[in-house]
């Protein structure tokens, strides 16, 4: 049993969730991605501003520096706004950092995103900014939403194509 209540995840929307709350959502959720939503729109209340660390090491971004960041950040009384848009910074600087050396390494193309938290029109258009910087291209969705409903989208066509 894990006294702490803490529960693995590779859910990048959980890190946003915590963010969240860290900066000072409290209201409760009633609808999915509430708080990360939230977090996104305190962020766009603020200038741009220097990334929290969200290092990329080994094989895995490390979120520990990151929320530590936002936490001492936070104890400073910096204006929440400021520390929102810091940690969407962060966020797209380490995914930047990690996806730009595995296209390298794979010798990719293009990178492609998806999923719920590339709904965040503001971490997306960080994202692109960076790895543009980096020659890296970067595809996301356009027609088919990037969240569970695309997801179910590309599982049925999956299903289609095995079954023939």
């Amino acid at each position: 049993m894990n006294p702490t209540r803490v529960f693995a995840t590779t859910s990048v929307g959980r890190l946003f969730d915590a963010a969240a709350a860290l900066v000072g959502f409290t209201g409760s959720v009633s609808f999915e991605a509430q708080a990360a939503i939230w977090l996104e729109q305190l962020a766009r209340q603020a200038r741009d501003t220097m990334p929290y660390p969200f290092p990329f090491e080994g094989q895995e971004l490390d979120f520990r520096p990151l929320l530590a960041a936002v936490v001492r950040d936070r104890e400073r009384d910096r204006d929440p706004a400021q520390i929102a848009r810091a940690f969407h910074a962060g966020v797209a600087h380490g995914l930047a950092a990690a996806l730009g050396r595995l296209a390298a390494a794979h010798v990719g193309e293009a990178v492609v995103v998806s999923g719920g938290v590339f709904q965040n029109q503001l971490l997306l258009s960080d994202l692109a900014d960076l790895l543009a910087a980096e020659s890296v291209p970067l595809w996301s969705n356009a027609t088919v939403p990037p969240n569970d409903g695309g997801i179910s989208l590309g599982q049925a066509a999956l299903a289609c194509t095995s079954s023939r």
